[in-house]
C-alpha cells in the first residue's frame, strides 16, 4: 500500500494503525484525536523535532496561514482551546515516557491507550 496522506497530517499507515488497535471505538477515536494533534502540533513546531510544544502564539499564527480557518476567528479561537486541552495531555503522556512532547510518536500514544483500557477493564473484573 502506498503512503499516501489522507485529507489531514496522518498517513494512511499511521490511521490504518490506530484503527488495528484493539481499542473500544471511543478510545480509537480519542487516539485519533491526539495523534491528529500531535501531529498538526509538529508541523507546526518544524523544524524543531524536540522540547516543548508550539506556543499559543505559534498555534494562531499557523490558523492565520490556513486557506480554511484565515476568515473564522471564532473557530480558531474554539479550535486553539481544543489544541490547549489536548497539549495537556501530550505533555502529561511526554513526562511520563522521559520524553519531550515533539518527541512523541504515534506508538507511545497507542501504547498509553491500551495500558489505560486494560487498566479499566481489571477494575470492572
Amino acid at each position: 500500500m502506498e503512503s499516501s496522506t489522507l485529507n489531514g497530517p496522518l498517513t494512511r499507515e499511521e490511521a490504518e494503525r490506530i484503527e488495528a488497535t484493539l481499542l473500544p471505538t471511543l478510545d480509537r477515536h480519542h487516539l485519533r484525536l491526539q495523534a491528529h494533534c500531535l501531529a498538526t502540533l509538529k508541523s507546526i513546531a518544524a523544524p524543531r523535532r524536540q522540547g516543548p510544544l508550539p506556543s499559543n502564539e505559534e498555534i494562531q499564527v499557523w490558523c492565520g496561514e490556513q486557506p480554511a480557518l484565515r476568515d473564522d476567528s471564532e473557530f480558531q479561537d474554539e479550535l486553539l482551546r481544543q489544541f490547549q486541552v489536548i497539549s495537556n495531555q501530550l505533555n502529561t503522556l511526554a513526562d511520563a515516557c522521559g520524553l519531550t512532547p515533539l518527541e512523541l510518536t504515534l506508538e507511545a500514544l497507542i501504547d498509553k491507550a491500551e495500558a489505560a483500557s486494560r487498566r479499566r477493564l481489571q477494575e470492572k473484573s
